[in-house]
């Protein structure tokens, strides 16, 4: 929610710039007010040689309230260019990841495409080219569809429908769900979940997009043979969900949260976008809640927290 957060500095540094400018005319209105009086009180008296010198007080004045005018306008324009850059940043890194992620399985099914028009593909392979074909266009629909979803998170015009929800019976869900994957890569799944209930108010779709995001990385981004922790507490004011892995270590912080960020450095194609984290951080921002990474949880690698508020 980068952009949100942008906005958010802006309206801080308008409003404190805004007192410091207020500040300054009051304090020049005070100094200006004592001459003010001195050439009233000359005018008052008669003296026609201050007509000139009180026109050019008044233009003084105003030339000083459209000096602070400008000046707060420039200020502005400038941190407004400043964010406004920044997001053109952000977006060309955006398009020319999806480019390069698109660009892999493109080329291949253009490819295979070609050989199998021209026959130089044997009949008994053309199966398994199929099957690549339809792997690769999975892929890209894929990649296509958390793309779409990351940028619908990001408009004012995507509404949640948040509801009363069981964090507990949702995670039990989530990894019963999961559990033929978790199996297949022989991740021995370490449930610490309480029989109470813990609440917090959620739009379940997207709560479970994103807890499920966490739970398939654990699978996706690691060796086969891990351990992976699934947790849920409170603390009375927040529920605390904990997904941790014995896998691979992430180094650095919560860039790992923005698009197109992977733990695989290398960005090999088939082992994940990276937008599955930033779609996770823009549903929990979106929930007025907080992920982070921690790596000093006991006994595991690496680990996801989340804070949501507990409801009773």
């Amino acid at each position: 929610m980068k952009n949100k957060s942008g906005m958010a500095k802006l309206g801080i540094k308008v409003v404190i710039w805004f007192c410091v400018i207020t500040m300054f005319n009051g304090i020049a209105d005070a100094v200006l007010d004592l001459f003010g009086d001195i050439i009233s009180a000359a005018l008052a008296a008669g003296d026609k040689g201050m007509v000139p010198v009180a026109v050019g007080f008044l233009f003084l004045r105003l030339a000083l309230f459209i000096l602070s005018a400008l000046i707060f306008f420039l200020l502005i324009r400038k941190e407004i260019r400043k964010i406004s850059e920044r997001q053109i940043r952000e977006n060309n890194l955006l398009y020319a990841s999806v480019a390069h992620d698109l660009k892999t399985p493109i080329t291949s099914i253009s490819g295979f495409a070609k050989a199998l028009e021209e026959g130089r593909i044997p009949e008994d392979e053309k199966n398994d080219i199929y099957g690549i074909i339809g792997r690769k266009s999975d892929s890209m629909n894929g990649l296509v569809d958390e793309l779409f979803e990351y940028s619908q998170l990001g408009t004012e015009e995507y509404k949640a429908k948040p509801e009363k929800l069981d964090v507990c019976s949702l995670l039990r869900e989530i990894v019963a769900d999961n559990y033929g994957s978790l199996e297949e890569h022989d991740v021995e799944v370490n449930v610490e979940i309480p029989d109470a209930a813990i609440f917090v108010n959620a739009d379940k779709r997207d709560l479970t997009r994103a807890l499920t995001n966490l739970v398939v990385n654990t699978y996706k981004h690691n060796p086969s043979g891990i351990r992976m922790l699934v947790s849920a507490s409170s603390d009375g004011k927040h529920c605390v969900i904990t997904i941790a892995d014995t896998g691979d270590e992430i180094h650095g912080g919560n860039e790992i949260f923005e698009p197109f960020v992977t733990e695989n450095k290398s960005r090999t194609p088939g082992r994940g976008t990276g937008l599955g984290l930033a779609i996770t951080k823009r549903v929990i921002d979106r929930h007025k809640g907080r992920i982070t990474l921690d790596n000093n949880i006991p006994g595991y690698t690496k680990g996801f927290v989340v804070r949501l508020k507990h409801v009773v």
